[in-house]
């Protein structure tokens, strides 16, 4: 049986409840997903987050066909985790596995304004697509990325500092350069920043963090202290990687004038850990400390 349909075949009621505002204006329709069932399946029904595995061929509305995994393996991707284009998030909804579909994806929900490779810019793309497979899969942090090398960095500072005698915090191998104490603290504070600065501090405010960093990095504090300092800057940036999403990691981040995302921000977090973190390691094995984890 095939039947076209639309992917969200609900009425659409305009109306608010009361707590909202009321509009005038007329309602405008935007991209829609559209597609034909072409064979029911039988099997288990798809549901979001699951890995799909996929047979498929892509066309051009021209006719042009552009892709095909036909005589090859099967694509698979993880639904809902932006892997694909959208409309390939959306295509599989209500299907069951060993279904047939056609689809007809828009270029907003596809490769959008520019196109890519094949692509023409703004270019309806048609997929034949069959559901090989639907399998469940053990959730993954947006940010696993950045949370992996962060644990073993973190887990390092950590036991550094804890490793560096008392005594030897205000050592620093020549005037004018950081003490094991400002290192530690540099660490500590900058992620702090670093993190404010993925959520948007810019300007004036963000001038004005930097100054006060400094003079509290040269401020006496005693060993506990520092290590407090770290475990609370290494609690707050986890928490944060935990609870990212896709879309929040896109978001657009001005980076001390350089234009980036989110995750790039955060990214550099990781990469200020490590280059401190490596300072750190000269320091002690200047002053006759082995790291914890080389012994």
């Amino acid at each position: 049986m095939a039947a076209a349909a639309a992917l969200h075949a609900q009425d659409f009621d305009p109306k608010m409840p009361a707590t909202v505002p009321p509009v005038t204006g007329t309602v405008v329709e935007g991209s829609r997903l559209r597609y034909i069932d072409v064979k029911a399946g039988e099997g288990e029904p798809a549901r979001p987050g699951q890995r799909f595995t996929v047979h498929y061929t892509g066309w051009l509305r021209d006719g042009t066909q552009f892709d095909s995994s036909i005589g090859k393996e099967p694509i698979q991707f993880v639904q809902g985790r932006r892997e694909v284009i959208a409309g390939w998030d959306m295509g599989f909804a209500g299907m069951r596995v060993g279904g047939k579909r056609r689809l007809f994806i828009p270029y907003q929900l596809a490769y959008g304004e520019k196109g890519r490779g094949p692509i023409p810019p703004k270019a309806e793309l048609i997929f034949d697509i069959e559901l090989v497979a639907a399998a469940d899969v053990a959730e993954k942090p947006a940010a696993s990325d950045l949370l992996l090398p962060f644990s073993e960095l973190s887990d390092k500072v950590t036991k550094l500092a804890a490793a560096v005698p008392e005594e030897k915090y205000s050592w620093r191998p020549a005037e004018g350069v950081r003490s094991f104490r400002q290192v530690f603290l540099h660490i500590a504070y900058g992620t702090h920043l670093m993190l404010d600065v993925a959520n948007g501090l810019t300007g004036d405010a963000l001038r004005k963090r930097i100054a006060e960093q400094g003079q509290a990095e040269s401020q006496p504090m005693t060993k506990a202290k520092v290590l407090e300092a770290l475990t609370e800057s290494f609690t707050a940036l986890r928490e944060a990687l935990e609870a990212e999403r896709n879309a929040s990691l896109n978001r657009d981040v001005d980076f001390f004038g350089t234009a980036t995302t989110r995750r790039g921000v955060l990214a550099s977090i990781d990469t200020h850990i490590a280059e401190h973190l490596g300072q750190a390691i000269a320091y002690a094995r200047v002053n006759g400390i082995v790291p914890p984890w080389s012994n």
